[in-house]
């Protein structure tokens, strides 16, 4: 879907699902190297809000390994405010897309 200099970002498009004036989808980031705690990639559950182009983690699990592999570690601490992606970002790339294909 995108890909930056940290690594490749993935969108599941089959289960994205619109929630009232919301839509919720899963990421899937895959690191090109460990992250400073020897991550490799992560899953995320969003939420995002098309009409004021914003978003917020609902959960995400870290793993070890690539594409989501092994066992993961999870954190169920969702964001308590939205998040505004800045522009040219992976997010502004990824939540554009997921809007554009929800409309």
């Amino acid at each position: 879907m995108a890909e930056n200099v940290n690594g490749i970002y993935y969108v599941d498009f089959g289960r994205i699902r619109k929630q009232g004036d919301y839509i919720k989808f899963w990421e899937l980031v895959d690191l090109l190297g460990p992250d400073k705690d020897g991550d490799l990639s992560y899953k995320i559950y969003q939420q995002g809000d098309c009409k004021l182009f914003r978003y917020k983690y609902l959960s995400s699990t870290s793993f070890k390994q690539p594409k989501g592999g092994g066992y993961g570690t999870e954190y169920n601490q969702p964001d308590e405010g939205w998040r505004y992606p800045s522009p040219y970002s992976i997010n502004e790339i990824v939540l554009k897309s997921v809007c554009d294909y929800v409309n």
